[in-house]
């Protein structure tokens, strides 16, 4: 009985510590988006953990978790700072992002039903009533729904991997470097969703991949102007 208790009692240790972790994520994540933390900022473990009441291993974690999504760039030998992309970088990276989010449109555009159609829907539904709500997070979560669940869809892991390792970086740019229209930002990127969403809808690689690439190079275009080519992004992404 003993031995069984210690085992319960060690399981729920590390439930508590994936907590906390997940807890100052989350905190750190919010003093991102609110501004308490600036875009290139460097973030100094110890004063960190010390004002946050928890111990550096947690910290750590934490960051690790912020990395993965997009919020904060480890540099060896110098430290964690806040994400900070320059135009040129959001250039780079959309060109390698769009051309293999375009093959994983390829493949979901040929395994949609109505089941996914209908979530999808409600994505954008939702992203669509928290727009005027200033709910920053919600929004970002919504939109990293969205493409999380088209690319399951596609049933490509490690084509889900490579998205994931290019695109989160450039979630948290478009959540970070807010311009002086709020508003209208996100409506375009509920009208970007919106027409990614209707070419799935034909469940036709084709028409579904050229939806993506015009509506998707249109968006950042028009919002962050990264001097995107169309033309080339079409013909590079349809090898398949």
């Amino acid at each position: 009985m003993e031995s069984h208790g210690e085992i319960a009692f060690g399981e729920l240790q590390q439930v508590s510590v994936r907590s906390t972790s997940e807890t100052a994520a989350d905190m750190l994540r919010k003093a991102i988006i609110s501004g308490a933390l600036k875009p290139g900022e460097r973030l100094i473990e110890q004063k960190l953990a010390a004002k946050m009441g928890i111990g550096q291993p947690t910290l750590r974690e934490a960051l690790k978790d912020l990395e993965y999504q997009g919020f904060v760039k480890k540099i060896p030998q110098r430290g964690t700072y806040v994400t900070k992309l320059g135009k040129e970088d959001c250039r780079k990276i959309l060109e390698v992002r769009i051309i293999l989010e375009a093959l994983a449109i390829s493949s979901a555009a040929r395994n949609m039903n109505p089941r996914i159609e209908t979530e999808l829907e409600h994505l954008v539904s939702e992203m669509r009533s928290v727009t005027a709500s200033g709910d920053l997070a919600k929004f970002h979560d919504l939109d990293v729904k969205f493409h999380r669940q088209i690319w399951d869809v596609a049933g490509n892991e490690y084509l889900t991997k490579a998205l994931e390792a290019t695109s989160f970086q450039l979630f948290a740019f478009a959540l970070l470097d807010l311009g002086p229209d709020l508003i209208k930002q996100r409506r375009l990127a509920v009208e970007q969703h919106k027409g990614i969403l209707e070419g799935l809808r034909t469940h036709d690689s084709v028409k579904a991949r050229l939806a993506f690439v015009g509506h998707t190079v249109k968006y950042w275009n028009e919002l962050y102007p990264v001097d995107l080519s169309q033309e080339q992004l079409v013909a590079s992404s349809s090898t398949r």
